[in-house]
């Protein structure tokens, strides 16, 4: 396991437009991979639903959008690479798919982590203030 994922993330392998057929415990790892991300976008989505605070629905609803986006973009790469479609079906997208979720996912930890606590900030002294306005 460990030679093919060597082999799997060589640059001359990865950057190559006609990779070679993907052996089938890769594409079971990766379509449980992308199948799990979009059945946890879904969860997240209902408990998202049920969650009182506006800016944690916020939160949860961007990390659905990216955990849905993703999910499909790598069942898409793994269709055409289940059907050997040279272009579509070479190894950098998926790279570009990781690079595009850790960036999306660095937003998100940004709006939660960042500015979320400062606009809930924000509302309490609005409503401190209010509460004394006739």
């Amino acid at each position: 396991m460990i030679e093919y994922l060597k082999y799997f993330f060589d640059p001359h392998h990865l950057f190559s437009v006609r990779p070679g057929a993907m052996q089938a415990r890769a594409v079971l790892i990766l379509l449980v991979i992308f199948a799990g991300l979009i059945v946890a976008g879904i969860i997240i989505k209902t408990v998202g639903k049920k969650t009182p605070d506006i800016l944690k629905v916020k939160g949860l609803e961007r990390v659905f959008h990216l955990t849905l986006t993703i999910g499909l973009l790598g069942l898409i790469y793994l269709f055409f690479a289940w059907q050997g479609i040279p272009l579509l079906a070479a190894r950098f997208w998926l790279l570009i798919i990781i690079i595009t979720m850790v960036v999306w996912l660095i937003f998100i930890l940004k709006y939660l982590l960042v500015q979320a606590p400062k606009q809930r900030q924000t509302i309490k002294q609005k409503r401190q203030f209010e509460k004394y306005l006739p």
